[in-house]
C-alpha cells in the first residue's frame, strides 16, 4: 500500500496544470464486440479547454482524480478507492494550440503516452441544425473507419471529442458508419477549473502501444499477473479471460 501511495504522490507533485474556462460534455456510446450490437456502453466525457490547450477524459475519472488531489492536499493519504467514481474509459487526450496531440491510455495498471497526428478532414456542403447549433458536415478516416462529423462555427473552436479536432468550429456530433462509436455534445458549462496533466507515464509510440494491448488480449490473465506482480491475488484466470475474449473493437 505504501508503494502505491508513493507513486500517486509522485504523480501529483510532477503534474502540470492547465487552467480551463469552459467544459464541453459529451456522451460517448461505444461497442466492444462487433458481433453483439446490443452490448453497448455509455460514458460521460468532458472536454476542458482554455482556448489554447485542452484535455478530454472521462468525467468520472476527472472527479476521481480531483478527489485524490484534494485529499492529498489535506494530508489524507488513506483513500477508499472502491467508493470513488469509477470510469470504464481510460484514454485521455491532450491537445495544444500548436496542433500537437498526445493520447494517454491504460493497460492493466500502467499508463502509456504516445503522440498522434491531426486528422485530415474533408468538409462537405451539407448542413443541418442539431439542437440550437447550425452545423456543417465533414468526413474523415480513423483506424480504417469512415467517420461523419457535424461541427458548428457558432462556437469558434477547432476542438472536439477524442482525436476529432482541427475543424473550423466545435464538433457537436461524430460517429462511424456502423455506429460502433458515437459522440454527442450534451452540455456546455462556463467554469474555471485547474486541469492536472499526469506526467508519470511510459512514453511510447502508437504501434508499440497497440502491440502491448494485442499481447494483453491474447492472454489477459497471464499479462495481468505480469503487470501487477506475483504478490497480487487475481481472480480465476478463466473468469478474467472470459471477461475480455469478446472485446474486438477499439476506436484508435
Amino acid at each position: 500500500m505504501k508503494k502505491i501511495l508513493l507513486l500517486l504522490i509522485i504523480n501529483i507533485l510532477q503534474a502540470q496544470e492547465v487552467k480551463s474556462n469552459t467544459a464541453f460534455y459529451y456522451t460517448y456510446t461505444y461497442m466492444r464486440d462487433s458481433l453483439d450490437k446490443d452490448r453497448k456502453f455509455d460514458e460521460t466525457m468532458v472536454l476542458l479547454s482554455d482556448g489554447k490547450e485542452s484535455i478530454y477524459k472521462s468525467f468520472s475519472k476527472m472527479r476521481r482524480d480531483s478527489i485524490v488531489q484534494s485529499n492529498f492536499a489535506k494530508g489524507n493519504y488513506s483513500i477508499n478507492f472502491a467508493a470513488m467514481p469509477q470510469a470504464r474509459v481510460n484514454h485521455e487526450v491532450f491537445y495544444s494550440v500548436n496542433k500537437k496531440i498526445k493520447i494517454l491510455d491504460k493497460i492493466v495498471n500502467k499508463f502509456y503516452g504516445y503522440p498522434t497526428e491531426i486528422i485530415n478532414w474533408k468538409i462537405e456542403n451539407e448542413k443541418k441544425k442539431i439542437g440550437e447549433f447550425n452545423c456543417q458536415k465533414a468526413i474523415c478516416m480513423l483506424n480504417n473507419r469512415k467517420f461523419i462529423a457535424w461541427f458548428t462555427s457558432d462556437i469558434p473552436s477547432n476542438d472536439g471529442p477524442f482525436l476529432f479536432k482541427g475543424l473550423p468550429g466545435l464538433i457537436v456530433e461524430v460517429y462511424d458508419l456502423n455506429y460502433y462509436f458515437t459522440f454527442s455534445l450534451v452540455g456546455i458549462k462556463k467554469q474555471n477549473l485547474i486541469i492536472t496533466l499526469p506526467k508519470n507515464f511510459i512514453e511510447t509510440t502508437k504501434a508499440n502501444f497497440i502491440k502491448e494491448r494485442t499481447d494483453f488480449y491474447a492472454d489477459p490473465a497471464g499479462k495481468a499477473k505480469m503487470y501487477m506482480g506475483s504478490s497480487v491475488q487475481l481472480a480465476d484466470p478463466k473468469v478474467i479471460n472470459e471477461k475480455f475474449k469478446k472485446d474486438n473493437l477499439f476506436i484508435d
